[in-house]
């Protein structure tokens, strides 16, 4: 079942992504309390996922929300170049944190959503999340289930983390 609609943040506004937005998004996953729920440790990892994110903005499968015109969050489609495999999608969603919690998430999701089985066709909308990341929740009030689990995914400092294979049909 979805989450109940929170109201849009005064100033919000969701527009394709820019490859400008790279330095919010590098900010963001620079940030220590986010970059715990991703595999990247190191600066060079960080911007090699950023150029990945931002890379798909030239197919417009990128999602910039703003408040006042300041990018506050994004979310990307990772398209697939095989005909057999366009049906279905990966995707990455992140708010920054100074605007988590005030319905950002929310209405980017809803947008990416939309975005994926209207524009795109895609049927089968699917992610990987951490194990103890509490955005599962989030994942879950919006019909995402789990359908795969990998108990020794990352390896960091000799501790082994899982992730959360999940998936929602459009």
């Amino acid at each position: 079942m979805e989450e109940k609609q929170p109201k849009e943040p005064p100033g919000f506004n969701i527009r394709y992504t820019e490859p400008a937005d790279a330095k919010f998004l590098l900010e963001w996953l620079s940030d220590p309390d986010t970059l715990r729920w991703f595999p990247m440790r190191e600066p060079a990892e960080i911007e090699d996922s950023v150029n990945r994110w931002i890379g798909f903005s030239r197919f417009k499968s990128s999602l910039t929300a703003t408040i006042d015109g300041v990018p506050c969050g994004l979310s990307t489609l990772y398209l697939q170049a095989y005909r057999t495999l366009m049906h279905q999608c990966e995707f990455g969603i992140i708010v920054g944190p100074d605007y988590r919690g005030r319905g950002v998430g929310f209405h980017l999701m809803r947008n990416i959503m939309h975005l994926a089985k209207d524009y795109f066709k895609v049927e089968l909308l699917h992610l990987q999340v951490h194990a103890e990341n509490p955005a599962m929740t989030f994942y879950k009030k919006f019909g995402f289930r789990e359908f795969g689990r990998q108990t020794h995914w990352e390896k960091d400092e000799g501790v082994y983390m899982a992730r959360v294979m999940m998936e929602r049909f459009l």
